[in-house]
This record gives structure tokens, C-alpha cells and sequence, in this order.
């Protein structure tokens, strides 16, 4: 008799242990759902940052010698616009330099590339900071004196 009344108190022990891990098994289950909510929740709220930021420094504008002439840079693409302003609306607008993506479509964000003036008033050197690329990049009113090229 004490064997079977001690066996049936051995048992409800197990028994006893085996619910309060089940309970805290599930009460952690609970507690890693709520994390991984709150990581997801996280990493949307940052990648959201992350393009609202790429997208506000995705243009820069360059001020050339010339007082009524900027160079508008797309710093994720590399492609290049002369911008020219004016008081009389007829003599405002703008051309292209650049219009091909030197980025290759890779796409690492604004900020990529970058203008430097040189000692010349019509031409830049068009860097590219990911991989140290660069361009001699010069702007002009006439058509043939706008252009932009490699260098090796």
C-alpha cells in the first residue's frame, strides 16, 4: 500500500511539473511572437527612413562660375542636367549632359556620386565614391561643348 500511495504521489509530481513547463513553454511562445512583432514592426519603421532619406538627398545642385548656370546631379544615377535661370522666363531651362545610369542599375542609394569643380569654370570631375570611378564632365551653351567622358 505505501508502494502504490508513494508511485501515485511520484506521478502527480510529474504530472504537476510537466503543466507549469507546458505553461511557461507557452507563455515564452507568446513573449517571442510579441518580439518578432515588434522587430518587424522596427525594421519597417527604418526602412522607411532609409528612403525617405535617399529619396530627399537623391538631387544636388552645383553652382558653376557663371551666375546664371547650375549643374543639377542625380547622385544615384551619375546622369548630369545644365540648368540655366533667368529673369525672363523665354531664357529659363535646361539640358542634358549625362542621361546614361553609370550606376549600371545597381542601385546603392543617393549619394553615390559626386561633382568637384576644377580650375576651368565649364568643367567637373564626376566621382563615383562607391568604386572610385570617374568622369571629366564639362557643360556649355552650345551643344557640342557639353559633354562627358571617362577616365581611365
Amino acid at each position: 500500500m505505501k508502494k502504490v500511495f508513494l508511485t501515485i504521489t511520484i506521478m502527480m509530481g510529474i504530472l504537476s511539473a510537466c503543466a507549469q513547463t507546458k505553461q511557461k513553454v507557452a507563455s515564452n511562445d507568446s513573449t517571442l511572437i510579441k518580439i518578432k512583432s515588434l522587430l518587424r514592426d522596427n525594421n519597417a519603421w527604418l526602412e522607411n527612413i532609409e528612403l525617405d532619406l535617399s529619396l530627399k538627398q537623391r538631387y544636388k545642385l552645383y553652382q558653376t562660375d557663371n551666375i546664371y548656370t547650375f549643374l543639377q546631379l542625380d547622385t544615384k544615377t551619375g546622369q548630369i542636367m545644365q540648368v540655366q535661370w533667368s529673369l525672363d522666363s523665354d531664357k529659363e531651362g535646361s539640358v542634358t549632359i549625362n542621361d546614361e545610369d553609370l550606376s549600371y542599375g545597381l542601385g546603392y542609394g543617393s549619394g553615390t556620386f559626386e561633382l568637384y569643380p576644377t580650375k576651368n569654370m565649364y568643367q567637373f570631375i564626376l566621382l563615383d565614391k562607391t568604386d572610385g570611378r570617374i568622369w571629366h564632365v564639362q557643360w556649355g551653351m552650345e551643344f557640342e561643348k557639353r559633354w562627358i567622358r571617362r577616365i581611365y
